[in-house]
């Protein structure tokens, strides 16, 4: 699963997929963003006041609706 301590280009770097999810949630998200080399995910977890978990768990889905 995701290390949600690592930046958030770090994170997309191994999951590759979770841009795509981030998107199709409404997250203005690109790794061009110079911003994504200091945001963990964590940090969005607090600033968008989001269940983790839930979150996580509908990421899982989405991945394994596109494998």
């Amino acid at each position: 699963m995701i290390e949600t301590t690592k930046t958030m280009r770090e994170i997309v770097a191994d999951e590759p997929l979770f841009a795509d999810f981030l998107v199709s949630k409404g997250f203005p998200f690109t790794v061009e963003n110079p911003i994504t080399e200091y945001v963990t995910f964590e940090d969005v977890v607090m600033l968008r006041e989001l269940d983790k978990e839930a979150f996580l768990n509908e990421y899982a889905a989405f991945k394994a609706a596109m494998a």
